[in-house]
């Protein structure tokens, strides 16, 4: 199985408990790429609605759940169409610092 196949399977067990659907179906992430040599993943995330009460802990738990993928060695997640969104983004970098 390709590392682009590892991160679509770990992305449909990745629910939005509000509405108990992975975000791959809700399409919440988009504009996915995997470089497979290097294992960089990077995406864009919007929370199901620009006021989600759990967008920032929901792009970390994506954050978290991609990393535990095998050969996964960093993921780059840009949220987007969020009232919290430059929060969450600059929350996500700090998590890079602190690996």
């Amino acid at each position: 199985m390709s590392l682009q196949e590892k991160v679509q399977e770990k992305l449909k067990t990745i629910e939005d408990p509000e509405v108990h659907t992975d975000v791959l179906s809700l399409k919440l992430v988009y504009d996915l790429n995997v470089d497979e040599e290097n294992g960089v993943v990077s995406l864009k995330f919007k929370p199901t609605v620009p006021n989600c009460p759990i967008g920032v802990q929901l792009a970390i738990n994506l954050k978290r759940e991609l990393l535990s993928v095998e050969g996964v060695k960093k993921v780059n997640i840009t949220v987007t169409d969020f009232i919290m969104a430059d929060q969450a983004n600059e929350y996500l970098k700090m998590m890079d610092e602190k690996e």
